[in-house]
């Protein structure tokens, strides 16, 4: 997706700026905070929306999100699902952002230390963490760091949060991870993305506060606009959906193999692009969290205007009992 009307500052130009300007304020959602405010408010009593939340005092906050990235007025019912969990449990101090690299450049995953701009104000990167994320990395986490102009993935969560703490107050901090499927052969993610996901569950480890988990991400895209050859519906979506939920079953096992699994075993044929994202999530929560209460919120799909369907998902995960 690339911001309408609007012209990406190039490499050099991006690489000196201090902060990774919303690209699409003013485009995708209102550049006024006071107006996009009152539309992501409007999306939570929409039809299909879970209601307005109620704060749940003396909770524990979420150790796992997974939201949608489609834009706003598409997906407005899949991401009030979403951050109404975070409206109730209340704010983590870190929010560890795997978003997509839809453009797949040739690192697994791509590192800012920027602060990620929003009309709300700009949502801090923990810039110590990302310092010492890079210091253990096999690879450079910033050779491909452009590609954050322009991608949505993770702009639209960081949107979500920053009106989360208008709302309720408190404070947080991000570490924005752009995930690319460059590594992905089949159902083997990848020497680097195993090597990565390890030292990164072992940085976590020692984190001073509570983590969360958040995935900026969609499931399948089928239809002519996405290279099918037949129509986005009647059976072919039948099936795209049973599909998903079968990858769905697995995210909320917990089994990150088993949900690669269920999306390469046919080529990801569903041309699911989160699936790089998704199972790094699925990893590396399963590694630092283990068994704990996983719930499907809201499934959905909408209309590409180009002639399509896009499918998405929102989940939770909550300290507790296993499943």
């Amino acid at each position: 997706m690339t911001p309408p009307g609007k012209k990406p500052a190039g490499p050099g130009d991006f690489r000196a700026q201090n902060t990774r300007p919303a690209a699409f304020a003013g485009a995708s959602y209102p550049a006024q905070a006071d107006k996009l405010q009152r539309s992501l408010t409007g999306y939570f009593t929409a039809p299909g929306s879970p209601g307005a939340p109620e704060r749940l005092n003396g909770s524990v906050p979420l150790s796992g999100l997974i939201a949608p990235h489609i834009d706003f007025p598409r997906g407005h019912v899949g991401y009030a699902w979403a951050y109404r969990e975070i409206l109730r449990y209340g704010l983590a101090d870190l929010y560890i952002i795997l978003g997509v690299a839809h453009q797949t450049p040739p690192s697994p995953f791509v590192l800012t230390k920027k602060n990620y701009d929003t009309p709300f104000g700009p949502a801090e990167t923990d810039k110590d963490l990302a310092h010492a994320l890079a210091e253990k990395a096999s690879f450079d986490l910033f050779a491909d760091e452009f590609v954050h102009r322009t991608e949505h993935s993770i702009e639209f969560q960081a949107v979500y949060l920053k009106y989360v703490q208008k709302i309720i107050g408190g404070r947080f901090k991000i570490l924005p991870l752009l995930c690319s499927s460059y590594d992905l052969q089949g159902a083997d993610p990848g020497k680097r993305t195993e090597t990565f996901l390890s030292e990164l569950e072992n940085i976590l480890r020692d984190y001073p506060g509570k983590v969360c988990l958040l995935a900026g991400v969609d499931f399948a895209h089928i239809g002519p606009c996405f290279g099918d050859d037949r129509p986005a519906e009647g059976e072919f979506l039948e099936q795209t959906q049973r599909e998903d939920r079968a990858s769905l079953k697995q995210l909320l096992r917990q089994d990150p193999k088993g949900f690669l699994n269920s999306v390469m075993f046919d080529g990801n044929r569903r041309k699911v692009c989160g699936v790089s994202a998704l199972y790094a999530f699925s990893k590396l929560h399963k590694g630092l969290f283990g068994r704990t209460s996983a719930e499907l919120l809201h499934y959905g799909h909408a209309a590409d205007p180009t002639g399509g369907e896009v499918t998405f998902a929102s989940l939770s995960y909550r300290p507790g009992a296993g499943l």
